[in-house]
């Protein structure tokens, strides 16, 4: 590489040569890495490819279930969670042992790596709620059971402190080639210090059941301030996240 010294500068490709700026000094190198048609066609980059397309596959269903998050009246999300999420996908469809390398489907990886997910940037589902609820399949791909029973002590965040609450829960079913379908509701309003296992089971279905697709289980949660006989929805202290997978 070397220092571009005349007094007209350039920004871009020129034949052989990649013209740019690099904290702020002009720079030019000879032009690195395969050409669009060498990437495409040539055999050295088979793998590359292959992977390509698995990385692609991932990101698509990243986004998929982030927009499906987004249909749910839930906390503020972490501004990473698309690449953070689009990695779990890579290791979801790394298990995949039935489709070659660049074909792999999520139907056929191990989706339990999704359990556990946090969809906020500060708060931790699973350490606000103590633990996490037990999520049970009671009609294959159709209707799902959240069992909050055995959670004995009431959510608390160091952001929310011991404030009202609400519960939100919510099924995603999951595939490459639609977008998902959305179920979700939200419980009573919690008071505060009330333990989550008032809650007991909460039921979600499907109109219909969900074939040839993961269905992802989230939970989240909201807490609340009381100003006046006013409920204001707190910015801070709220989590979300994935606490089961069925397929």
């Amino acid at each position: 590489m070397a220092r571009q010294t005349g007094i007209i500068r350039f920004n871009g490709r020129i034949g052989g040569l990649d013209f740019y700026q690099s904290e702020g000094v002009d720079m030019v190198r000879n032009k690195t890495g395969p050409t669009t048609k060498q990437f495409k066609k040539d055999k050295a980059f088979e793998n590359s490819r292959k992977a390509s397309s698995d990385f692609g596959t991932a990101g698509s269903l990243a986004g998929k279930l982030k927009r499906a998050i987004l249909y749910m009246s839930c906390p503020a999300l972490n501004p990473y969670i698309n690449s953070q999420l689009t990695g779990k996908f890579i290791s979801v469809l790394a298990k995949d042992s039935i489709h070659p390398k660049g074909e792999r489907r999520i139907l056929y990886g191990d989706v339990s790596k999704l359990v556990g997910i946090d969809f906020t940037a500060n708060t931790n589902l699973r350490s606000t709620l103590g633990r996490l609820p037990h999520l049970s399949e009671k009609e294959k791909g159709k209707s799902f059971t959240f069992d909050f029973g055995e959670i004995l002590t009431p959510p608390l965040t160091e952001a929310a402190g011991s404030r009202p609450y609400q519960v939100i829960i919510g099924l995603v079913a999951l595939s490459e080639d639609s977008e998902p379908t959305v179920k979700w509701q939200e419980s009573g309003m919690m008071e505060a210090g009330q333990g989550l296992s008032d809650l007991g089971q909460m039921e979600l279905s499907f109109e219909t059941p969900q074939s040839q697709k993961v269905i992802v289980g989230i939970v989240g949660i909201k807490f609340f301030d009381v100003v006046n006989g006013q409920t204001y929805t707190l910015k801070e202290g709220g989590a979300i996240g994935v606490v089961g997978c069925f397929k």
